[in-house]
């Protein structure tokens, strides 16, 4: 049974957002600026904090490993990586490595000093404004005011900093931002070539599937996980199929699969008002940005969460934008009179698998 299927992978974990390369394509900036910032550790002295921002898929989790992982070779320093997606217990627990039950805040952060003691420590805050959109601003707190710790946060949200209301964070979280920009479809072709050298056994790819991949994850804003699940899926139908190749056509098949997929994984990952305003979005029959200010607060009181201020509206509007999610076009009235916003759903992705994804999700 298992002797028969064609062997086209050499290492399917390879493809996989959680592999870290040996080598990065199109981050060497960032990898030169935040490896220069970590550098002054090696000099005995702590790091100042950072903020590193971009899209989903726009390689601030792989980038920040990779440099971890190369850092890790020079110094002794403490250096813990988490996803920070509870609330600020449970990641403060799983910065000191204790159960989750028995110990109230503030023990956990004796053992996080315990820990560190005289050492200069690193902490990586993966998904941060996952946990502040709960109380993480209390662990940011403490943690931001210990002489030896550097704190990395990463984030999808450009606007992350706007979900810190304590001033005393504020004045002592002051990290240094590193903004990474979607991906091109030349810099999606790099990653992708390499990860198939790695991945795949030699002339199992017929030509343009790599720049097909790319090409349609160009289109998803530069996300290189999309890139890497469509390469997979088309793998996967490919072996289904007995091919011993993998072509365009399974790459287009592998669409259908990775595209639903994707939107309800993207859409899962949004915050609660995010979702709201994306279905505000997709349910209002004008696309204006006071009609669907309206539609949104409306919404937001049958699901008992706080409604927007037309600013606050607007930021979210183009951090819809900036995950592909919805469209928007800026119309002038003329001469002196200003413009007018028209806000639609992303023409690249059908709305019923947007709101079956919303549906789901809230």
């Amino acid at each position: 049974m298992f002797e028969k299927r064609p062997k086209l992978f050499k290492n399917r974990d390879v493809l996989s957002p959680l592999f870290v390369p040996d080598n990065l394509q199109d981050r060497k900036e960032e990898v030169e600026i935040i490896s220069q910032y970590l550098g002054y550790i090696l000099d005995g002295a702590t790091p100042p904090h950072l903020l590193i921002v971009g899209p989903t898929g726009s390689g601030k989790t792989v980038t920040t490993k990779y440099v971890i992982a190369e850092l890790k070779k020079h110094t002794k320093a403490l250096i813990k990586y988490v996803t920070a997606e509870g609330t600020a217990y449970q990641v403060a627990t799983s910065i000191a490595d204790t159960p989750r039950r028995g110990f109230g805040f503030m023990d956990v952060l004796d053992k996080i000093r315990e820990k560190v003691q005289d050492r200069k420590a690193i902490f990586v805050l993966d998904e941060v404004d996952k946990m502040l959109g709960k109380d993480g601003d209390r662990l940011l707190y403490h943690l931001s005011r210990e002489p030896n710790v550097c704190i990395i946060a990463l984030s999808n949200r450009l606007t992350v900093m706007d979900m810190i209301d304590d001033p005393r964070v504020l004045s002592s979280f002051k990290p240094r931002k590193i903004n990474f920009p979607p991906y091109n479809a030349t810099q999606l072709i790099e990653i992708l070539s390499y990860r198939a050298e790695k991945a795949f056994n030699p002339g199992v790819l017929e030509d343009g599937v790599i720049e097909l991949c790319a090409a349609l994850a160009a289109q998803r804003n530069g996300d290189a996980r999309y890139a890497l699940d469509l390469l997979g899926f088309a793998a996967d139908i490919a072996i289904r199929n007995k091919q011993d190749k993998i072509t365009e056509e399974n790459v287009r098949y592998a669409q259908d699969e990775v595209e639903v997929e994707f939107i309800r994984r993207s859409i899962a990952e949004l915050r609660e008002n995010q979702k709201l305003l994306l279905y505000a979005v997709l349910t209002s029959n004008e696309k204006t940005p006071t009609r669907i200010y309206r539609a949104y607060n409306k919404l937001a009181r049958q699901y008992g969460i706080n409604s927007l201020t037309q600013r606050r509206l607007s930021q979210l509007l183009r951090e819809l934008e900036l995950y592909g999610l919805v469209e928007i076009e800026i119309i002038g009235r003329g001469r002196g009179k200003g413009v007018r916003w028209l806000v639609t759903p992303s023409s690249t992705i059908d709305d019923d698998v947007m709101l079956e994804a919303i549906r789901r999700s809230l």
